[in-house]
Parts: structure tokens; sequence; C-alpha cells
């Protein structure tokens, strides 16, 4: 072999060995840019995530419609941001509503808590009249029943809430159901005269969780005895439509104002004019939990000083 020969070999493995080179060097660039890129993203979302802000304008200048793994990896990256952003917003939603539910469950023990206190050192450091005395235990004897309520109340939202109780829809009659619901609200609706009437067949078959359906019948029941006034009317009416049976409670009471219709399911809402009245607030929001539960919903009309027209919708 001649050195000519060996001098072009040579030059040959010399010019790939610089490009091979030169085509290294451009790929650490591009690698070296890529990384970045995706570091600087990161940086970016973990930024936004941390502040509580969106990160759509973070994926703004890339183009996730191509096909490329640059694209292809910043999609991922806009994926797992939205997920993380998403679930720390639920996260945070949650401690907002465990806070206020906290709140609102001391403002309402602190109330029967403090007269409960204060009638009992009233007894203690005073000697009072046996009339008085008495007075002063049924007050207690009221607010340690309140407390009850309100624990019993708590319990049954828990446990709907947590799903540690299952109900079970079997077929039942309706109109016993109501009977029910009646025999329980007749004697607080007769001392304010208050006049009720009933439209329901009997039978009235129908699939529903019986103990927890007529929870959430005597709870509506119960507010429309409570908020309407002395020598009103309440009607029950049940009427089955193409999916659904309805049972509507109308009465002639205070009725409910217009910017608080969305507010009377949350827990713990009264309102300011009802106050007077014993209630914790948690009766329409177990109805409504109850009736999602079987499938169904409910729905209100009210006319401040007119009274409110309550329906409860049931699978048929």
């Amino acid at each position: 072999m001649n050195k000519t020969v060996i001098v072009v070999i040579f030059l040959i493995i010399a010019l790939a060995f610089c490009i091979l080179f030169f085509l290294w060097i451009n790929m650490r660039k591009q690698y070296i840019a890529f990384t970045t890129k995706i570091n600087d993203c990161l940086d970016q979302i973990i930024k936004n995530i941390t502040f509580e802000e969106p990160v759509e304008h973070v994926f703004d200048q890339y183009d996730l419609e191509e096909e490329t793994l640059d694209s292809k990896i910043q999609l991922k990256l806009k994926q797992l941001a939205d997920v993380t952003y998403a679930t720390k917003q639920t996260n945070l939603e949650q401690k907002k509503q465990m806070q206020e539910m906290i709140s609102d469950i001391s403002h309402q023990l602190k109330t029967p808590i403090t007269n409960i206190t204060m009638y009992n050192e009233t007894i203690l450091n005073h000697n009072l009249p046996k009339e008085k005395k008495e007075e002063c235990l049924q007050i207690i004897q009221n607010q340690v029943e309140k407390l009850d309520f309100l624990v019993k109340s708590l319990m049954k939202m828990s446990r709907l809430e947590n799903n540690i109780i299952t109900l079970k829809k079997e077929q039942n009659n309706l109109y016993d159901s109501i009977s029910e619901v009646l025999a329980a609200v007749t004697l607080h609706a007769e001392k304010k005269k208050i006049m009720i009437s009933v439209e329901c067949e009997n039978p009235y078959p129908l699939s529903y969780d019986e103990k927890w359906t007529i929870e959430a019948i005597f709870n509506v029941m119960d507010n429309a005895v409570k908020y309407t006034p002395e020598c009103g009317k309440i009607h029950i009416a049940v009427e089955r439509l193409d999916m659904f049976t309805k049972i509507c409670v109308k009465d002639t009471g205070i009725g409910i104002a217009p910017e608080h219709i969305n507010n009377i399911f949350k827990r713990f809402f009264r309102e300011s004019k009802v106050h007077k009245e014993e209630g914790v607030g948690i009766g329409l929001y177990l109805t409504r939990e109850i009736l999602t539960k079987q499938g169904g919903y409910i729905k209100v009309n009210s006319k401040e000083g007119e009274g409110s027209k309550f329906s409860l919708y049931l699978p048929n």
C-alpha cells in the first residue's frame, strides 16, 4: 500500500472523526437546550402550583400538537401539571370546608353550653325558690335536648357523607311512610292550629329506603310546620310522573328570601329571621343527600311572605 492511499485513508478517518465530533457537539447542544427547556418548564409549574395560580400560560410558548418528542413531553407535563393543580385545589377546598364545618359546629355548641353553664351556676350559687329552681332546671333540660339533637344530626350527616350507611331500596307503601311522618308532626301542628291535607293513593307502591326516606320527608314537613304561622295550611300531594314520583309539600309559611334560595340546602345554613326557632340547619341538607343517594333530587319554589313549595323526587 503506497503512501498516497495511506494518506487518503487517514484523511477520510480524520474527516469522519471531525463529522462525528461536530455531530456530537450539535447533539449535545440540542440535548442541553432540550433539558433546559424541560427544567424551566418544571420550575414554572412548581412556582405556579406553589402560589396557587393557573399553569396554562406556562405552555403558551409550545406547540403541543406537533408530532415531536419535545411536544409530546410538554403535553405530558401539562397533563401532570393540570392533575397536580386540580388535586391541590381540591385539597384546599376540602380544608376550607372542614374549617367552616368546625366553625359552624362550634357556633352551634356554644349557645347551649353557655346556657347550661349559666343556669347551673345560678342554681348552685343562689338560694332560689323552688319554682325558680325548677324553671332553671327545665331550661337546662331543653338545652341538653338541643345538644342531643345536634349530636344525632351530626352523626347522621357524617354517616351519610362517608358512605358508612348504604341506603337499601325495597318495595314499600309510600302512603304508610307519609302517615308516619304526619304522626310525628301532628302534635306541633295542632298546637299552632295548622291544617294539614294529603293527596296520596293507598296503597302507593314504590321502591325506596323506608327509614331514610321518612327522615327526608319529615325534615321538610317539620320545617313547614315550624315556619308556618298559626292557622296556616300545609298540603302534601303525591304524583307519579314518567320517571319519578313527586312528593310536593306546600305551605303558607314565611317563605324564603330570593337571595337565600341557593343556600338553604347547605350545612348549618339558617336565615337570620328564623333563629328564634329551634333548629341547627342540617335538615334540608340531609334531605337532599338522602334523595341524591337514591337517584332522586329536590326542588324548591318560594316567595317571601307567601309560603314555600318543596318537591321531592324519587325514581319510579
